[in-house]
């Protein structure tokens, strides 16, 4: 069995300024402290974590992802920096805004995920993107960067991931994806 997920997968240029954002982060690391960056070609906004499938069950929801009408590309903005889920949280993100779009596409793979046995998330939706990791409770930031404006750009995918845990880093593989309008 595999762990999978469903997610947004950011294009190149998105995905550099993600890249530049950790950079510039990283420049405000107090010294000595320990930080786990993501890896730049694994940013992504998770719209459901499935956990372990059987390969029947991948199937299934392959085939139920192909037979609804296309996405449309998707709209999305960078809105800030965070620690995650609140202020005292271990994880730096950069918050996606929550538009009508991303919530209904959002609800649209809850139910395409509860058909086959997984049962609807229990939590609230709050779309990010996971820049950095950290185990030591203090702040490792001297401060988090503010953005002038918020980061605009559009998705034009939805992707399947594969989950994999080796010598202690998470890998994740990309194993399919519906191409937006």
């Amino acid at each position: 069995m595999t762990r999978i997920f469903i997610a947004l997968t950011p294009k190149p240029e998105l995905n550099k300024i993600i890249s530049d954002l950790k950079n510039d982060q990283g420049k405000l690391l107090y010294k000595n402290a320990k930080v786990n960056w993501s890896r730049n070609n694994q940013h992504h906004i998770t719209l459901n974590f499935i956990g372990s499938m059987e390969p029947e069950q991948k199937e299934e929801m392959f085939n139920d992802l192909n037979q609804r009408p296309p996405f449309k590309n998707l709209p999305i903005e960078i809105s800030n920096l965070s620690y995650f889920p609140n202020e005292n949280g271990q994880v730096l993100v950069a918050n996606i805004s929550l538009t009508p779009r991303l919530q209904t596409l959002f609800n649209e793979i809850e139910v395409t995920v509860a058909k086959i046995g997984f049962g609807m998330a229990l939590k609230t939706f709050r779309p990010h993107i996971t820049l950095a990791r950290f185990k030591d409770k203090s702040r490792p930031f001297s401060e988090l960067i503010e953005l002038d404006d918020s980061i605009s750009s559009t998705m034009d995918s939805l992707d399947i991931y594969e989950s994999t845990f080796d010598s202690g880093k998470t890998l994740h593989s990309l194993i399919k994806s519906y191409n937006f309008e």
